[in-house]
């Protein structure tokens, strides 16, 4: 039998603590967290890695959110959204927990 999950998702499904997940979610590219964002916050909830859903959660919002006329998304809502990106990057490397 064939293993037909993404690869990286089955790498977030089978990951070994939340480092792992947390890597896995900042390379993940825009595509695969829209298509797929239940698949992905049901395996950060099934890991208890709730820091990992929010994450998931303000990057689907600000790719949907609407652009103003220079095409930028909320300031609010990105600013938000790069700060949990940075500590996810600080827990992936050790810096945080």
């Amino acid at each position: 039998m064939s293993d037909s999950m993404l690869p990286m998702l089955r790498q977030l499904h089978d990951a070994d603590g939340n480092q792992v997940r947390a890597d896995v979610l900042l390379r993940m590219p825009d595509s695969v967290m829209l298509e797929y964002h239940e698949v992905i916050l049901n395996a950060c909830r099934r890991g208890g890695f709730e820091v990992g859903m929010a994450f998931v959660d303000l990057r689907i919002s600000l790719l949907l959110a609407v652009r103003d006329d220079q095409g930028r998304a909320p300031a609010d809502l990105a600013k938000v959204a790069e700060h949990y990106r940075e500590t996810l990057a600080a827990f992936v490397s050790g810096g945080a927990s």
